[in-house]
């Protein structure tokens, strides 16, 4: 066949194929609904949906814009996230009714700062292969900033509520306008008003915080179900379902009855019945357990938060940060809350809460309720991106397996929110975010990091390639990791070639080999913490003044001079 042959049979196929942006070739498929691997399948996309999905014929030409090989790969539909807050950053200043250090650092700059870094966590959701976020409780400035990042590539899909309709507001949110979280339900009519203004600015379902304060938790539910239902109602008239936080067994069978469908969080304070279990699933509510979000709040007040590399590379760096210095930030607090969270009575509680909320999981998993998976991220100590893996570990070692794992993962959380028809498998016609790993997912949730390439909206994206880093970046990421100690995450962001130097130019150290040598003191060594002080950022150049901390030894100060290429550390110097 000559050139001009070979060309006008292309276009004859182009034209009765129609031109796919994408085809991902020979690959294995998860169908997720089916619990069923499905080998050697063609899967063409264009504009961002699934355009088909076919038996892979080898010598068949399908013309595309962008073809990727997938044999010996495993394509699934990209993870969700189906309980994030991205009006608290994770840090340990996002709830200052659970820790008031407004004095240290004022909620306004906090706000300031969630709304500077949205782009930063949709990103990290991204590179992690979570192409879609729901976020249970937002603000109405939040809203109308989510729509900004409707046609960016490197954006997951969000759903978003508007304030939560509460009956109870916590103090330090008061009085915060178009950011106040949290809408106060007091009338019926008043209720129904709330769920309309929500409406008038897009929210896409709404969520109400079923709060009871009263000794009789009974009574104190029952007092508030009329605004409840009030809620329900408007929302459902209006086309929109509506997610309950309720925590003790009789806020969320009252929220059920009353025609929730979503409970955001597990029972923590009863085992549930045969009949709450039958409840949920005659009425096809959705559950997200949220199975490490108090204890990250407990780590973190404990003072016995231990990052993992992993989660030391994914969460956002400041944040993370923030966590690590929690007890230097205001002893007298700090030291007050480590008292209180190791006395016997607290352990005892939390320990019971906790068995409590696993027995109840695997009373509604067992039972057929809907699971979602959902982290309650923007939580103090639950990173938004960076506490989905530990979520995930939570659920298999409480007993889901592996296709279960992953219908939670991925279609149960469109599910949540009534996009199944859109997105979380893998079918002709939904959109087109998938990611392509590199080995089998039901074998092992450890195989579902072994990303080759995320598609997100139909675009082909490496995790590498998604973050955005400042020359800070791998600064603060290895002072983080000096902070958790983790000497592998410490060296990460160095180059292979590193050179450090006592100042103005004695080379003391070349290489991460001999780094690691000479760094292994921070595994090992009492009470190490370097408390950052202040920093300038020069160009590539970053200047780090430091108070170093160790046990039984008066903390000492001290300065670090980093230059940042191409992303990784090449030189540092220490003043002498």
């Amino acid at each position: 066949m000559n050139k001009f042959s070979l060309l006008l049979t292309l276009c004859i196929v182009a034209q009765l194929n129609g031109m796919s942006q994408l085809l991902i070739k020979n690959v294995t498929i998860a169908d997720v609904e089916n619990k069923k691997l499905l080998t050697g399948y063609d899967v063409t996309c264009s504009e961002g949906k699934i355009v088909s999905i076919e038996k892979h014929k080898p010598g068949k030409v399908i013309v595309a814009n962008d073809t990727i090989d997938g044999t010996g790969k495993f394509l699934i539909p990209g993870l969700t996230d189906a309980h994030v807050h991205f009006f608290q950053s994770g840090g340990l200043f996002a709830r200052p009714d659970a820790i008031d250090l407004r004095k240290h650092q004022p909620y306004a700059d906090e706000i300031k700062w969630t709304h500077n870094n949205m782009e930063d966590f949709l990103r990290r959701y991204t590179a992690t292969g979570i192409t879609a976020v729901v976020d249970v409780g937002a603000t109405y400035n939040i809203l109308q900033q989510r729509d900004s990042f409707k046609n960016k590539e490197y954006a997951p899909l969000i759903s978003m509520t508007g304030p939560l309709l509460t009956t109870y507001v916590p103090e330090p949110f008061k009085k915060l306008g178009a950011d106040a979280p949290f809408l106060k339900m007091e009338t019926a009519e008043g209720v129904r008003a709330s769920v309309k203004e929500q409406i008038q600015h897009k929210a896409d379902f709404i969520k109400i915080w079923y709060i009871v304060t009263d000794q009789d938790k009974e009574a104190g539910a029952r007092k508030n179900l009329s605004l409840v239902k009030a809620a329900i109602d408007e929302a459902h008239a209006n086309h929109l379902r509506v997610a309950v936080h309720a925590t003790e067994r009789i806020t969320a069978q009252l929220a059920v009855e009353a025609g929730a469908d979503f409970l955001v969080h597990n029972v923590d304070d009863e085992i549930v019945s045969d009949e709450f279990v039958q409840l949920l699933k005659r009425k096809k509510t959705v559950l997200c357990p949220t199975m490490v979000v108090a204890d990250g709040y407990y780590r973190v007040f404990n003072n016995s938060y231990g990052f993992t590399a992993e989660e030391l590379a994914i969460s956002n760096p400041q944040q993370v940060a923030s966590i690590l210095d929690f007890y230097y930030t205001d002893s007298s607090i700090s030291k007050a809350l480590i008292k209180t969270t190791s006395a016997a009575k607290y352990e005892a509680f939390r320990k019971h809460s906790d068995s409590i909320s696993l027995v109840n999981l695997m009373r509604l998993y067992k039972g057929g309720v809907c699971i979602a998976t959902g982290t309650d991220a923007g939580n103090i100590g639950t990173h938004h991106a960076g506490s989905y893996f530990n979520e995930l570990q939570a659920m298999q070692q409480a007993g889901f397996n592996g296709w279960d794992l992953l219908q939670a993962s991925t279609i149960n959380g469109a599910k949540a929110v009534g996009e199944e028809k859109e997105w979380g498998s893998i079918a002709k016609g939904k959109n087109a975010n998938m990611i392509l790993l590199d080995a089998n997912p039901v074998d092992s949730i450890t195989n579902w990091r072994k990303i080759n390439s995320i598609i997100n909206k139909g675009k082909v994206l490496k995790p590498g390639t998604i973050l955005l880093h400042a020359n800070d970046t791998p600064v603060q990421e290895q002072l983080n990791a000096y902070n958790a100690h983790n000497l592998e995450a410490f060296l990460e962001p160095y180059a292979e070639e590193v050179e450090v130097y006592s100042f103005p130019g004695k080379l003391m150290i070349k290489g991460k080999k001999e780094m690691r040598e000479e760094y292994r003191f921070i595994t090992k060594t009492a009470g190490l913490h370097c408390v950052l002080l202040n920093r300038i950022k020069e160009g590539n150049m970053i200047i780090d003044h430091e108070e170093i901390h160790v046990n039984g030894r008066k903390p000492f100060n001290g300065i670090a001079i980093y230059i940042v290429e191409n992303g990784k550390i090449t030189k540092v110097y220490f003043p002498e």
